[in-house]
């Protein structure tokens, strides 16, 4: 919705133009006010989008009425509405600031309410999403005129229509130059048609010297082009004969003058602010870089630490394993080399007294005798399985295909899980440390078999795979698969919750082995564990333990 003020003291064409309204811009909301009083009051409530404002009013000139508009600082655009013969007074609304001037006698008028929406478009665009620079309170000017009675009526006429501006005269250039020198604040100068001796295109190039910045009116009492072309070459922002009308000329100018220069002003200001914006960002920016650096060292640097921290754990780690495998190796010795002989020297002493004894001995006696027989061989045969699982000799004498095949029976004696063996081994055979790896590895799966699967089979292939071209590391491969259809369980929640020391202590061996491994299980459809060894090449990397489904 559009809000047209219209002010014009003729009924029969404000009617008309209410009428235009109506029917050709139903959009508008047109307001009538039919004095020059009645519309500044109404313009003071700033609602109003588009001022249509008539030369002559009855009480104060149209012109008078933009005069007090811009002193006000209101934008709101103008246009005005001229009867025949008025052109002068339009150039001079022009001039003034107002967007645009209509005839009402001319074809041009019928189309007032396209050109009033056309003039809010505009308006709208030239203003959205600027800053209006802020007017100031009083403008403080100084005028140079030596004759009394110019003076006089000047500052009349501001005191009465334009009382943001406070005049101070001066008689003579000499004066001004007394004023520079003392530093008086002052937002814009003008130059009489008398300003002294000096003549005003000598005065322009003094007040130039002195103050750049504040804008210079010559007043002129005769059309000069010479005078007027020099005085803008000097830096005069405007020429104003002494015309009638001249003094409302000279506020309308004033007002347009000042505020360009209060934009300009605000402009500096922003684009200092912007730039003392940038130094803080770029300060801002430099000390949260070096932060940012500082952490990232600081980072790196825990990597480091971690990294390393990792290697000696993993040192320790094969340290471990390997004096758990050496502390086997001494208990499975003793076993098998004192408490082993003990046990068959106890049997023979056993025998020797029961031959001893004789048939017609004590009954009871032979009897406890016989009894201590069997408790010693069944004693050793046990010291011999402790033997064989501590360390099994086999797995030294005869490699990893026939201690795997001896475990599997022995699993299947001590469990009643039939856990069948199919091993493809290179005809090179295997480092002993990666044959124990895998020997413990099977038994650590088979023992998870029988205590969490609910199976009555498992299946263990140990194969291995030549290198080839596609292969990244360049080196065959040792496979093992340990397989059961048993109940299976939620890897994710088993690996988050840290709680199976059999899976930990699973997949430590395969690291420090060098190797991978992939679980893969499902409740109720069983588990997979599928490892993977180089062969031919060593290796230092930490593998990754990767879940799956089956």
């Amino acid at each position: 919705m559009i809000r047209v003020l219209y002010a014009d003291d003729d009924p029969p064409i404000s009617g008309v133009v209410q009428a235009y309204f109506e029917r050709m811009a139903p959009e508008c909301v047109l307001e009538i006010v039919p004095d020059g009083r009645s519309c500044l009051e109404r313009m003071a409530q700033r609602d109003i989008d588009v001022l249509l404002l008539d030369f002559e009013l009855p009480d104060i000139d149209g012109l008078h009425i933009l005069s007090d508009l811009a002193s006000r600082g209101d934008t709101t655009p103008v246009i005005m509405v001229s009867g025949r013969g008025q052109t002068k007074l339009a150039v001079k609304a022009l001039r003034a600031g107002a967007v645009d001037c209509i005839d009402k006698t001319s074809p041009q008028f019928l189309e007032l309410p396209a050109i009033v929406q056309h003039v809010h478009a505009r308006h709208q665009e030239k203003f959205a999403g600027q800053r209006v620079a802020p007017t100031a309170e009083k403008y403080h000017l100084l005028l140079i005129e030596g004759s009394e009675i110019l003076r006089k009526k000047l500052l009349e006429f501001f005191a009465q229509h334009a009382p943001r501006f406070s005049l101070v005269t001066l008689p003579t250039f000499d004066d001004l130059e007394r004023a520079l020198a003392s530093r008086v604040a002052f937002d814009a100068v003008i130059l009489g048609p008398d300003p002294g001796a000096e003549g005003p295109l000598n005065a322009l190039r003094k007040i130039h010297s002195h103050s750049a910045g504040a804008p210079v009116i010559v007043l002129a009492a005769h059309n000069d082009g010479e005078t007027a072309v020099a005085a803008f070459k000097l830096g005069a922002q405007d020429y104003i004969l002494q015309t009638e009308g001249y003094l409302s000329e000279l506020v309308f100018s004033l007002h347009s003058l000042l505020r360009n220069a209060d934009t300009d002003r605000l402009n500096q200001r922003l684009t200092r602010d912007l730039a003392e914006l940038n130094h803080s960002l770029e300060g801002q920016v430099t000390s949260r870089t070096q932060e940012l650096q500082t952490e990232v060292a600081v980072r790196h640097k825990a990597e480091r630490h971690a990294a390393e921290h990792a290697a000696r754990l993993q040192i320790l780690s094969k340290r471990l394993f390997k004096i758990q495998e050496d502390e086997r190796r001494a208990i499975a010795r003793e076993l098998h080399d004192q408490i082993g002989q003990m046990l068959t020297g106890l049997k023979f002493q056993l025998e020797a007294l029961v031959k001893h004894a004789g048939a017609g001995s004590d009954a009871p006696l032979q009897e406890q005798l016989a009894e201590s027989m069997v408790l010693a061989t069944e004693l050793m045969a046990h010291v011999r399985e402790l033997t064989q699982q501590f360390r099994p000799r086999i797995l030294d004498d005869l490699g990893l295909c026939a201690a795997l095949e001896w475990h599997a029976r022995l699993f299947q004696k001590q469990t009643g899980i039939n856990a069948t063996v199919e091993v493809s081994l290179p005809q090179e055979r295997l480092p002993i440390e990666l044959e124990i790896a895998v020997f413990r590895i099977v038994q650590e799966a088979l023992t998870n078999v029988a205590r969490h699967a609910g199976v009555t089979a498992a299946s263990v292939a140990v194969t291995h795979s030549p290198a080839t071209a596609d292969d990244a590391g360049g080196s065959a491969k040792l496979l093992l698969d340990i397989v059961d259809r048993g109940h299976g369980f939620n890897l994710e929640a088993v690996l988050a919750s840290r709680s199976s020391i059999g899976l930990t202590s699973l997949t430590e061996r395969v690291t420090l082995a060098g190797g991978t491994v992939e679980i893969f299980s499902r409740e109720g459809q069983g588990t997979r564990i599928h490892a993977e060894f180089p062969l031919g090449v060593a290796t230092e990397a930490k593998p990754e333990l990767v879940g799956g489904r089956a």
